[in-house]
C-alpha cells in the first residue's frame, strides 16, 4: 500500500482521481478483451439495461458499433423490455460499479497511508486531493488526517489557476469532451406556434422528446451565460448556488469566457470559506483521545462537515430539470388528444428512463405499449446483426439492421446523445468504427 501511494504522489494532480481512472481503464480494457463474453457480465448488463450514458459514450467512441457493442445492446435491450413490462429493480452500470469500488479503495488508501509520518510529509508537499475526494474522506478520517487534507486543499485552492483549478474543485471528468460534442449536435427548436404545434415539431425528430427538450434547455442555459460578456444581465451574477462538478467542467470545456471565470471563482471562494470554518472547528476538538474524539465529533465538526458534504443548488441543473419535468407532464397530458396520440405512435417516443417514471394512467399504457414495440424491433435488429457476423452467413450484406445497436442506446436513455438523435451514417446505418471526436484522447 505504501509503494502504491508513493507512486500516486509521484505525479501532480489528485492521487485519488488517478487511482480511480486507472481502475476504470482496467475494467474497460478487460471488458473489451474478455469479460463481455462472460455470462455473469452479460447478466449484469441485462439488469442495468446496458451501461450509463457516460460509459456508453465511451464504449461507442472506443469500439464503434462493432461486435462487442452488439453483445452489450443485446443484453441492454432485453433488460429494458423487462423493465418496461415488469416492476423490476434496475441494477447499476457495471462500469460505474467498478469505479465505485476504485473510489472506496482510493479512500482507504488515502486514509491509511496518511497514518505514516513519512507519507504524510510527502503528501503535504504534493498538490493533494481534489475537493470531491476530501469530501469523500470526511466521514472516515481522524482529526489529524482531516487537518492535513483540508490544509493542503486550502493551499492548493489559493495557488491553482485555469484547468488545474477546475479539476481541484470538481474532480476529473473524462466525459466532458464527449458531452460537449453531442450537445453541439442538438437540433435547433422553434418556439413559434401553439403548444401542440411545438410538441408535434419535437415528435418529428427521432429522439425522446423529453430528453431533447432537456438537452436543448441545458445548451441554451450555457448560451445565455456566454452572451453576457460585460455582465449586462445582473441576474447572471446574482443567481443563487453554484455549478455542480459536471456543469463546471461543461462550462470550462465549452469556452474560455468571463462567465466561466466567474463560475470557477465563485466556487473557489465558497469552498475556501467553508474550509476555513472547518479548520477552525477542527482546532476546537479538545483532545486526540479516540473516545473523546468520537464523543465531541458531532458537536464540534458535524455542522461544517455537513456543509462541505451538501450538494449546492446548481442553476444549470435547475434550468434543465425544470424543462424536463414540464415537458414530461406535457407529453402525458397531450396523449389524451387523438391527433397527438396518433403522431406519437409514429414517433421515437419516450425513452425507457422516462417511461419508467410515469404513474399508471391511460397515457402511460400508450407509452409502454409503443415502447415495447420499438424495443422489440430493435431487439430483432440487434440479433440480425449478430446473425450476420456468423461464418455461415458471411456472404450476406449488412443492411439497415445495424442501426438497432445505436438507436437502442437512445431508446433506453436519451441522455446518451445529450437528448439528440442517434448518430446514423448513410442510408440510416450506424457507423461501425469509433465516431470521430468521440474516442479516447489518453487523458481519461
Amino acid at each position: 500500500m505504501r509503494s502504491e501511494f508513493e507512486r500516486l504522489l509521484a505525479d501532480p494532480g489528485c492521487p485519488a482521481c488517478r487511482h480511480i481512472a486507472e481502475s476504470e481503464r482496467n475494467f474497460l480494457s478487460w471488458f473489451e478483451i474478455e469479460s463481455h463474453t462472460s455470462p455473469e457480465m452479460q447478466a449484469e448488463l441485462r439488469r442495468a439495461m446496458g451501461m450509463c450514458p457516460a460509459h456508453t459514450r465511451r464504449l461507442l467512441g472506443t469500439l464503434g458499433a462493432g461486435d462487442i457493442l452488439t453483445i452489450v445492446m443485446r443484453e441492454a435491450v432485453a433488460g429494458a423490455r423487462r423493465a418496461t413490462n415488469e416492476e423490476v429493480q434496475v441494477g447499476p452500470c457495471p462500469a460505474c460499479a467498478s469505479v465505485e469500488f476504485g473510489n472506496r479503495r482510493a479512500r482507504t488508501l488515502l486514509i491509511d497511508s496518511l497514518q505514516d509520518q513519512g507519507l504524510a510529509r510527502r503528501y503535504a508537499e504534493h498538490g493533494g486531493v481534489c475537493l470531491v475526494h476530501l469530501v469523500d474522506a470526511l466521514p472516515a478520517g481522524e482529526p489529524a488526517t482531516l487537518k492535513l487534507l483540508a490544509e493542503r486543499l486550502l493551499a492548493s485552492l489559493h495557488d491553482q489557476v485555469g484547468s488545474d483549478l477546475v479539476h481541484l474543485l470538481a474532480g476529473g471528468d473524462a466525459d466532458a469532451r464527449r458531452r460537449a460534442m453531442w450537445r453541439d449536435r442538438l437540433p435547433a427548436l422553434s418556439y413559434a406556434g401553439s403548444t401542440v404545434e411545438r410538441l408535434s415539431e419535437r415528435l418529428e425528430i427521432e429522439a425522446c422528446p423529453v430528453c431533447l427538450a432537456a438537452g436543448v434547455a441545458e445548451r441554451d442555459y450555457f448560451g445565455w451565460l456566454f452572451e453576457d460578456p460585460a455582465g449586462d444581465d445582473p441576474s447572471a451574477g446574482e443567481d443563487p448556488g453554484e455549478l455542480c462538478p459536471s456543469h463546471l467542467h461543461d462550462l470550462a470545456h465549452a469556452e474560455s469566457s468571463p462567465a466561466a471565470y466567474r463560475a470557477v471563482q465563485r466556487k473557489r471562494s465558497a469552498r475556501i470559506a467553508q474550509l476555513d470554518r472547518f479548520l477552525a472547528r477542527l482546532a476546537e476538538v479538545p483532545t486526540p483521545d479516540r473516545r473523546r474524539w468520537r464523543t465531541n465529533h458531532h458537536h464540534a465538526l458535524d455542522r461544517v462537515r455537513d456543509e462541505l458534504c451538501a450538494t449546492p443548488y446548481c442553476p444549470a441543473c435547475h434550468a434543465r430539470d425544470g424543462v424536463e419535468g414540464a415537458q414530461r407532464d406535457l407529453m402525458t397530458v397531450s396523449l389524451g388528444l387523438p391527433a397527438v396520440r396518433e403522431r406519437y405512435e409514429r414517433s421515437h417516443g419516450l425513452c425507457v428512463r422516462h417511461a419508467m417514471g410515469l404513474a399508471e394512467s391511460p397515457a402511460a399504457r400508450v407509452v409502454r405499449h409503443h415502447l415495447d414495440g420499438r424495443l422489440a424491433l430493435i431487439a430483432w435488429e440487434v440479433h440480425e446483426t449478430a446473425r450476420k457476423y456468423a461464418w455461415a452467413f458471411r456472404h450476406e450484406s449488412s443492411g439497415s439492421e445495424q442501426r438497432g445497436r445505436v438507436c437502442g442506446m437512445a431508446q433506453i436513455d436519451g441522455r446518451v446523445f445529450a437528448g439528440g438523435p442517434a448518430p446514423l451514417g448513410g442510408h440510416g446505418v450506424a457507423q461501425t468504427g469509433p465516431l470521430e471526436g468521440c474516442g479516447d484522447d489518453g487523458n481519461d
